[in-house]
């Protein structure tokens, strides 16, 4: 038990000095959101792609975000689509960090919470359920991942919805970082498997070696979902993703 206290400590202490060393590095290096070819869905010129060719495909009328973390990628949506987007933090200082930077940003909605309330309380506003929304999900640094629970709500209550998971692991690419819980859990297809099947979703993943990625090493990995139906069928159209079929 006391083993147990002392690894819970070990890594919250080890998490709020990587937050301070953070704000630190922002507040001096970056106080307000600056576009650039490294800003944004971690600086990868593929994923880039990869959206341009999505906002080409589907008419959204907002952007969902869990883990804004600094607001990079908030920004780069804002930025990029001049919709609204919405995006919770949980960490206090990400939160406020964020707020800073993005505030001369227009139709930018943060939230401090935690990523399943916060997808609650977008089900709580009938416009933007009722709207085609695409949902960046980023928000898995705790010991148990939301995945499941964050994809349920989204597949639960919207009809047309394209979902991106960042840190995700690729399969037949191991140049492709991607995020783990505890010693046994990835962030992998098995893990959202139930989802998938339970809701009828189609996944996809890239379709650009990570070799060619424009970040080295190690870019991180991603799988995008969409309703197994008509409104995923153009996503086979798209020559920069994969297909995956889930056993």
């Amino acid at each position: 038990m006391l083993k147990k206290i002392k690894k819970h400590f070990l890594r919250d202490t080890t998490n709020r000095l990587n937050d301070l060393e953070t704000a630190i590095h922002v507040l001096v290096d970056s106080p307000t959101y600056q576009p650039g070819e490294r800003v944004g869905f971690n600086g990868l010129a593929g994923r880039k792609k990869v959206f341009d060719a999505l906002l080409g495909k589907y008419r959204f009328s907002c952007f969902i975000e869990t883990g804004t973390h600094v607001g990079n990628t908030t920004g780069y949506l804002s930025e990029k689509s001049k919709l609204p987007v919405y995006s919770s933090e949980i960490n206090p200082i990400l939160y406020s960090l964020a707020r800073m930077r993005l505030k001369d940003l227009s139709d930018i909605y943060l939230y401090n919470l935690d990523s399943t309330k916060f997808i609650e309380e977008m089900i709580d506003d009938p416009k933007i359920v009722d709207s085609e929304c695409f949902f960046y999900l980023d928000a898995h640094w705790k010991k148990n991942s939301p995945l499941l629970e964050e994809i349920g709500q989204i597949a639960s209550r919207w009809e047309k919805f394209i979902i991106m998971i960042d840190d995700f692991q690729v399969p037949d690419d191991e140049g492709y970082g991607y995020d783990r819980y505890g010693a046994f859990q990835k962030l992998n297809i098995s893990l959202i498997r139930p989802a998938i099947k339970r809701y009828n979703l189609r996944a996809f993943f890239p379709n650009i070696p990570s070799a060619e990625e424009s970040v080295q090493p190690k870019p991180r990995g991603f799988v995008i979902l969409a309703r197994n139906d008509e409104y995923a069928d153009s996503l086979e159209t798209i020559p920069l993703l994969r297909r995956h079929k889930v056993e």
